[in-house]
């Protein structure tokens, strides 16, 4: 049933963006992307075409050389809609055009921002509503289209891009690169890259990319990502992406990972030097099927892409690791899970998992709810059908709506007619449209948990010589016994955790990120000049807001959240910058 997407211009069942053709250039000086689009549609315009856009500049528009008659209309946290009036009849056109200096989805780093000094750095993170501020589009994940760009960067750096890299040549200044995504995508998995950028092959149809201070390193952590590849073919169907190849982003990057097509941004904070980490890439992978494949039509059903995604990744780590350890896995992100609640205390209608977001930026409202509740949901329709009957669901699922994009009411009249038991049994309206979480609820269990609880009883009884259990514990029992503490500790109490998970050792940033939360909260100032050191280097979105939000909440370290924030705040993606500030705000 045609409706709209409130995130875009474009209206459902109109005319969509089939193809474009990008002739681009790289412009370090003044932090641009300038060039032109040439589009096809998948049918004849009617008389006025709308583009989404966001402090994109225009040049001309024109269709077979012929100028045509635009102008960019209103100005809202969704930017400004290009419309083009004479269109009608018309399958093709071309617009020249320019991204600004402070586009939402580019982050332009120094040299001096990156792992080797010497040379700049620029990447693209689009999801979920900044393709427009690249270039000018139906920026809804409902529309797909394919691409074939030709790209112009400066001749020391390397352009990558989600798509095959098909030609790479000199030309004057310039290194030319040309690229082709032959699969038809959302505008928000739309990415690039350009900076000193090196490769090293990890798998058959696989290699990682990153800078050359970091690739050995990089290599190393991810070299099971084979296993994970066939771990996931053999649940979910062939692969049908080309190539599953890893970037290594600079710190500043916003989150844990991006699933782009073909090439998926990785955080550093991954590389920990034990693959204990690794999760994440499963995660990624995990999004060729649910998500990348079957999209969500709009971000009011987000769940679609993460809590499928979560529910894929655990499957996989159930494969390679166990049962115990998805398990493990599924009692953290409830954690998480439960943290949201209460961070949307006061804007309940955000813990439910088809959400109403007009006038809303997803942005202002992301968290770990699809995530987490989307995957628990799931989980309670296989635990009502059986795990058989619901594998054969994942399969018609992914069959059935490939290369589609579909909504909550899609879904649930799929479930109805493919497992009408089961959507019989499970009150889909108090999972989706309800907020909070159903009391019949999921709760996992393993002899991983228990080890960890069973220490949380020791240590409630007033034990602290636990060094010795925590020290044969993988780093997930680690950071679920850290996430369980009260937020507030004594310095007595933040000092035997110090010692117990020896903190000045270790590199690992999903330990390192609950303990700042617990030194902030306890004001246990001996932390302070790390916690220092860490927002000064990492972007990753996952570990500032809870930093922040933790020394913004405790009155005597308010100050000092303020004050770091304007000090790093143009080290930080917008995407993260704009999630930190809100939390200052309030």
């Amino acid at each position: 049933m045609p409706h709209q997407d409130p995130h875009s211009c474009w209206t459902f069942g109109s005319a969509q963006i089939a193809h474009v053709d990008l002739d681009l250039t790289v412009d370090f000086d003044r932090q641009v992307i300038h060039g032109m689009a040439d589009y096809r549609f998948d049918r004849a315009l009617d008389d006025v075409l709308r583009l989404d856009t966001r402090t994109v500049e225009i040049d001309d528009v024109s269709a077979g050389g012929r100028p045509l008659k635009w102008r960019l209309e209103g100005e809202t946290y969704l930017g400004r809609v290009l419309s083009v009036e004479g269109a009608r009849g018309l399958n093709a056109l071309r617009i020249r055009f320019a991204t600004s200096p402070s586009a939402g989805a580019l982050q332009w780093l120094t040299p001096e921002q990156t792992a080797g000094g010497k040379l700049p750095y620029m990447f693209s993170q689009c999801q979920p509503i900044l393709a427009r501020s690249v270039i000018p589009c139906q920026d809804t994940p409902a529309v797909r289209f394919t691409y074939d760009v030709l790209l112009r960067v400066p001749r020391e750096l390397a352009a990558v891009m989600a798509a095959e890299r098909t030609e790479v040549k000199q030309e004057g200044n310039h290194t030319l690169c040309r690229f082709r995504m032959r699969h038809p995508i959302p505008s928000y998995l739309f990415a690039l890259a350009v900076g000193n950028i090196a490769s090293q092959r990890i798998g058959p149809f696989s290699c990682v990319y990153a800078e050359p201070e970091v690739l050995p390193e990089a290599a190393w952590e991810f070299a099971d990502v084979q296993r994970m590849i066939e771990g996931a073919v053999e649940l979910f169907g062939e692969y049908i992406w080309d190539r599953f190849d890893l970037l290594v982003m600079p710190p500043s990057f916003p989150y844990g990972g991006m699933e782009n097509p073909t090439l998926t941004f990785l955080t550093p904070t991954l590389i920990a030097g034990d693959r204990s980490l690794v999760s994440i890439v499963a995660h990624e992978l995990a999004h060729s099927w649910t998500g990348n494949l079957v999209t969500n039509a709009t971000w009011e059903d987000f769940w679609l892409n993460e809590g499928w995604t979560v529910y894929a990744e655990r499957r996989i780590l159930e494969r390679l690791y166990g049962v115990e350890f998805a398990h493990l896995q599924a009692a953290g992100g409830r954690n998480d899970l439960l943290a949201a609640f209460k961070n949307f205390s006061d804007t309940p209608q955000y813990t439910k998992l088809k959400t109403e977001l007009a006038g809303v930026d997803p942005d202002d409202v992301f968290s770990s709810v699809p995530y987490e509740k989307g995957y628990l949901l799931l989980v309670e329709i296989e635990r009502a059908t059986g795990r058989e009957a619901f594998d054969r669901f994942i399969a018609s699922y992914i069959r059935d709506f490939a290369f589609t994009s579909i909504t909550t009411v899609q879904f649930v009249e799929y479930l109805a007619r493919q497992l009408p038991e089961a959507a019989k049994r499970v009150d889909l309206d108090r999972w989706i449209h309800q907020p909070g979480l159903p009391e019949s609820a999921a709760v996992f269990s393993s002899n991983l948990i228990d080890e960890v609880r069973t220490a949380r009883a020791r240590w409630d009884r007033g034990e602290r010589n636990l060094h010795d259990v925590v020290s044969g514990w993988n780093v997930q029992q680690r950071v679920l016994f850290l996430e369980e503490f009260p937020a507030c500790l004594t310095h007595e109490n933040c000092t035997h955790l110090e010692r117990i998970f020896d903190i000045e050792r270790t590199r690992n940033t999903e330990i390192l990120q609950p303990w700042y939360c617990i030194a902030a909260s306890s004001t246990y100032d001996r932390v302070f000049p790390a916690i220092r050191e860490f927002l000064g280097v990492v972007g990753r979105g996952k570990y500032l807001k809870p930093i922040y939000r933790a020394l913004h909440e405790n009155p005597k370290t308010r100050g000092m959240a303020r004050e770091l924030f304007e000090k790093f705040k143009s080290r930080y993606h917008p995407v993260a910058r704009s999630a930190v500030q809100r939390i200052l705000e309030k």
